[in-house]
């Protein structure tokens, strides 16, 4: 049960981060709560994932060796238009928020995140995929998701 009571969504999940232990722990918390992830560590390898791999949602650094996160969700929603992106960092910023609203991207989190937060956000996304929130017209009109933040410290 999710912490509102409900049943939480099975749903499928890609992890980008170049942390293994990132991976590891993200990949561990969702797994145990039904949900099917992969992981990757490069932008390269979560490109290479999309192919055999449909996943609801990503979740995926701003910083990865090969890639910027932000633009690498924008690749990945353009093979898969109904992927709900999530972009995680260290290394956030105004100008960055700014950048993840322009693109709209489904959420975005400040590391370190409560994973209860992490949990609920990427639930939500699920839910919303199953919903059709997914589908590039409606998202490209919804806003995108800050949690832990103050809707004005956007």
């Amino acid at each position: 049960m999710s912490p509102t009571g409900e049943t939480p969504p099975c749903g499928r999940i890609l992890v980008v981060d170049d942390q293994e232990n990132m991976c590891w722990v993200l990949s561990r918390l969702l797994s145990e709560r039904g949900h099917e992830v992969r992981t990757a560590q490069r932008g390269v390898r979560a490109l290479e994932a999309l192919a055999d791999f449909d996943c609801q949602v990503a979740v995926v650094d701003y910083r990865l060796p090969d890639a910027n996160g932000i633009a690498l969700l924008i690749e990945m929603t353009a093979r898969r238009p109904r992927l709900l992106p999530i972009l995680m960092t260290s290394y956030g910023s105004d100008a960055l928020r700014q950048r993840v609203v322009k693109a709209r991207l489904f959420a975005y989190l400040d590391k370190p995140f409560r994973n209860d937060l992490m949990i609920e956000t990427v639930e939500a996304g699920v839910r919303a995929w199953e919903a059709g929130a997914g589908a590039a017209p409606a998202r490209a009109t919804s806003q995108t998701l800050f949690p832990g933040r103050t809707p004005t410290s956007t």
